[in-house]
């Protein structure tokens, strides 16, 4: 799947010199051997589950013995992507439709396939590979609570149209994007929703309690929707297409290291599964667990590190 062309160089607006690295560890395994090659720089978006997701495939390099530097919590996509072009960050556990539509402003295709072989085009000119993409998504939904729908007959966010005084809460990029605000109001007519930025999920959840929003913007995998009974409102095919987890990686770190490497990271996105994503975010967000933590159980449970 992995293509090889020129890297372009972004500009310095976003230098990696605003990158807060941790310093390098060696990697751990007792019979660990890999050739020399640059350090791994593995960054993550400022939400739990890619925190998981970084950590997940961070510490199973450090176990393999590869150089490994952690970049995490950065921020959102419009940040980050600059610094993965520039060859800053090294490796990015990505999200597949919002990759090509955030990212790069394509519009991504309904398949998972067809969305993969796209996003490695897009990448390619930039000097990044697109490894195998994970079976569990992640995929934005649009929440309200139970009374709200039952009071107003809502099912989809095309029922949305017949309501007033409708305000969508979301993080501040989500008012103009595709995928978010910006493409409810385009897409399904929504002229009179609203949108107050509220950053942080938890904030977004009380809001939507207290009745402050109506709709809340949150991830299909967090648990918090079915302990809530929020209902997700349907019929968002329009503006929503496929988020696999997929990493996306250099390609000097990929010539550098080879196939060992590939079949590492593939072997852990294949048990990356829909499922998997609610359970890890449930230790995060019900029960308190650190990520960290989480990864590292999860990696044993799985047979990718030793107990």
């Amino acid at each position: 799947m992995r293509t090889k062309s020129r890297r372009r160089v972004f500009g310095a607006a976003f230098a990696a010199t605003a990158l807060v690295l941790a310093a390098c560890s060696p990697g751990s395994g007792e019979d660990a051997t890999v050739p020399d090659g640059p350090t791994i720089t593995v960054a993550s978006f400022n939400f739990p589950e890619s925190v998981i997701l970084a950590e997940i495939y961070a510490q199973a390099l450090e176990d393999g013995g590869y150089p490994i530097e952690r970049n995490l919590n950065l921020g959102s996509r419009e940040l980050i992507f600059p610094e993965i072009e520039s060859g800053a960050i090294g490796f990015l556990p990505e999200y597949l439709g919002s990759s090509i539509g955030v990212g790069f402003g394509e519009t991504p295709p309904n398949s998972t396939s067809d969305a993969v072989a796209m996003l490695s085009d897009l990448f390619s000119a930039e000097g990044v590979s697109v490894l195998e993409p994970a079976p569990g998504q992640d995929k934005n939904v649009f929440v309200v609570t139970s009374q709200f729908a039952a009071d107003n007959n809502l099912t989809s966010v095309s029922d949305l149209a017949d309501l007033e005084g409708v305000t969508l809460g979301g993080p501040p990029e989500c008012e103009e994007r595709s995928t978010c605000y910006a493409g409810l109001v385009e897409s399904y007519g929504l002229a009179d929703l609203r949108f107050e930025a509220i950053q942080e999920g938890a904030a977004r959840v009380a809001a939507l309690e207290a009745g402050d929003i109506q709709v809340a913007l949150l991830f299909s995998t967090q648990p918090v929707i079915t302990v809530k009974g929020f209902v997700a409102l349907e019929g968002t095919e329009d503006i929503i297409s496929p988020e696999n987890i997929i990493p996306v990686v250099n390609d000097e770190i990929v010539d550098a290291y080879g196939d060992d490497f590939l079949e590492l990271i593939n072997s852990i996105s294949e048990k990356i599964t829909t499922e998997v994503l609610l359970d890890l975010n449930g230790r995060v967000e019900l029960d308190a667990e650190n990520p960290d933590d989480v990864a590292t159980e999860w990696l044993v449970e799985n047979g990718f590190l030793d107990g």
